[in-house]
Order: C-alpha cells, then sequence, then structure tokens
C-alpha cells in the first residue's frame, strides 16, 4: 500500500508535468516580418516602427526583410505560401494587397483566401507634385503641357499597379491627356529621380512628398484626396480642380498566411492596439501624415473585399499580366 509520503510524491510530480511539458507562448523565435518596397518609403518606415513595438511588447525581436519587386507582390505570395507558424508576417500594402486582385490577371495569389489579415495599422493621404524647378505652379499648367505634346509629362510610381500609378492614370483620363509612367521599385527612388527633374510628377504619398516640400525640393499642385489633407490645409483637392472623383490613398497593415492560428491573430491584434497607444510609434505616423487605423481581424478582411471591389470599379476587365 502507497505510503502518505508516496501519494503525496505523486501528487507533487502530476501537478508539476504540465508545467514541464507546456509550450512555451509564441513568438518562440525571432519573427520575420516582410515589406514588399525598397527601405525608405511609407511601408517601410512604418513596418519598422511596428517592428520596435512588437520586439518590446512580445519579447522576441520583429526583423524586416524588404523584397521590393512586382509592386510589392514578389513578398506578398512568400507569405501567401509560408507555413502558418507565425514565423513569417508580411507587412502588407494596398498594392499587392487589394490593387493587384483588380489589374493583374495572373496573380500568384488571391488576397482574400491566402492571408489571415490580422490588423490594419495607417491610412496615407497622398497628393500631386513637381520638382520644385518646374514651370508649372498649377495643375491645369501641368496638363495643359500634356496636352500640347502626347507623353511628353512622365510620371514616377513605386510600381506598375501602385496607387500612384493609377492616381496619374485616374488624373490623366480626367484631363483627356496622355501621361508616360516611369514605375520604380519603391518611393524613395522615385522620390530621387523627381527630385533630379528625370520624370516630371508624381501623386505620392506624404511621407514620401512631405520632407522634400519643407526643403523646398517639391512643388504641391493639388491634394490626391477626396478632402483636403490636415497638414496642407489651402492646398485644393484634384476634385476641387475639376478633375473628377479621384481619392488617392494608401494603407497598410499586418497580414498572416492562410491559416494563423487564432491564439497568434489575437496576441498580434492585442500588441498592435499597445503599439499604436505608444508615442514613438504615435510620432512616426504623425511625422509621415498618416491616419492611424484600428480595423482588426474580421473587420480588416471585409475592408479588403471592399477595396478590391473599388478598384475592379476603376480598373473595369482590361487586366493586364504581371511581369
Amino acid at each position: 500500500m502507497p505510503t502518505r509520503r508516496t501519494l503525496a510524491s505523486l501528487a507533487l510530480a502530476t501537478l508539476a508535468a504540465p508545467a514541464v511539458n507546456a509550450q512555451p507562448a509564441w513568438p518562440r523565435r525571432s519573427v520575420r516580418m516582410l515589406v514588399g518596397f525598397a527601405p525608405g518609403g511609407f511601408t517601410d518606415i512604418v513596418a519598422r516602427g511596428m517592428a520596435e513595438q512588437y520586439t518590446a511588447l512580445l519579447g522576441q525581436p520583429f526583423v524586416i526583410e524588404n523584397r521590393s519587386g512586382a509592386s510589392g507582390t514578389l513578398a506578398s505570395d512568400v507569405v501567401a505560401k509560408a507555413p502558418a507558424d507565425g514565423s513569417l508576417l508580411l507587412f502588407g500594402h494596398s498594392t499587392p494587397n487589394a490593387v493587384a486582385a483588380a489589374l493583374f490577371s495572373n496573380l500568384p495569389y488571391n488576397p482574400l483566401t491566402d492571408f489571415t489579415p490580422v490588423a490594419q495599422v495607417a491610412v496615407h493621404p497622398h497628393l500631386l507634385v513637381v520638382p520644385a524647378a518646374s514651370p508649372h505652379q498649377t495643375t491645369a499648367s501641368l496638363m495643359a503641357a500634356a496636352k500640347a505634346r502626347e507623353g511628353a509629362v512622365s510620371y514616377a510610381s513605386s510600381g506598375i499597379g501602385s496607387v500612384h500609378h493609377l492616381a496619374c492614370e485616374m488624373l490623366a483620363k480626367a484631363a483627356g491627356v496622355k501621361l508616360t509612367h516611369v514605375p520604380y521599385r519603391g518611393s524613395a527612388p522615385a522620390m530621387a529621380d523627381l527630385i533630379a527633374g528625370r520624370v516630371d510628377m508624381t501623386i505620392d504619398g506624404v511621407s514620401a512628398v512631405g520632407p522634400q516640400i519643407a526643403d523646398g525640393k517639391l512643388r504641391p499642385l493639388a491634394a490626391g484626396t477626396i478632402a483636403r489633407i490636415a497638414r496642407y490645409p489651402d492646398l485644393p483637392t484634384l476634385q476641387q480642380q475639376g478633375y473628377g472623383n479621384i481619392d488617392a490613398m494608401s494603407w497598410v497593415g499586418v497580414f498572416g498566411p492562410r491559416g494563423l492560428p487564432a491564439e497568434i491573430v489575437q496576441a498580434l491584434s492585442d500588441a498592435t492596439d499597445q503599439a499604436m497607444a505608444a508615442p514613438a510609434l504615435q510620432r512616426v505616423l504623425a511625422g509621415g501624415g498618416s491616419i492611424p487605423a484600428r480595423l482588426r481581424g474580421g473587420a480588416f478582411h471585409d475592408f479588403v473585399a471592399v477595396e478590391i471591389e473599388r478598384y475592379k470599379a476603376v480598373l473595369g476587365e482590361a487586366r493586364i499580366p504581371l511581369t
């Protein structure tokens, strides 16, 4: 018959067993977060701010990895095909995660079914700018030059299918002109050529063009959004200048591969909420002229679905191959 001491020892062993066998909470190692654009642009800057907060809040390094190219779809495709163990995430953007579904005929992933939407982080307004040395002081003057000689006015974008690309094409359509598209692998290299005068204009986000405007290197001609931009309250919108119902804005957020476990989604969502309250991240967003976003989980998924349909309505059925 077991003694009282033996029974007590067995009880203690039973109580201790779950602690020995229990797996530590996610993340158990470094987490890679892919960004589909070159370093230095809006997406990259906010992603690095988020990674810093996640590292502090979740106790493991979150490492940003830039996989630029193909309008951001290269990084998205890698994450779409990754194991859903939380070791690889996507800091997504409206171009590869919404526009691409409406634009490309052979997109290798489905933005609505191949990802687990976790948290929308920020929305970013865009504006029309030209180099400071440009002779054009108004949108009307710029469009008149484009009308005088087809293709003479060029514009930069961060890639085919980017918000910048579509916004400039919408402006060209509204003005009845033909513009020459010069795609880059992100906003940072596009800005370098725009400032140097190698391209004539762009419609890009406040984080990309704001510092250049402040330094006198770029001249703003119009807000690309429906409403005026808070940082530039005296700058009229393209709609107010008579160029249609253009609403050029981009957004960013965190996605995982399809089937990301609910406990990881919840941990990331909670950490995102805490990160958004951190003064350091608030400075990053404010510095870039971004608007904090609060959509999480299913609400974020529904938003992406609406965005895809919005871009399909703009682009119609004339989809192009992803090259």
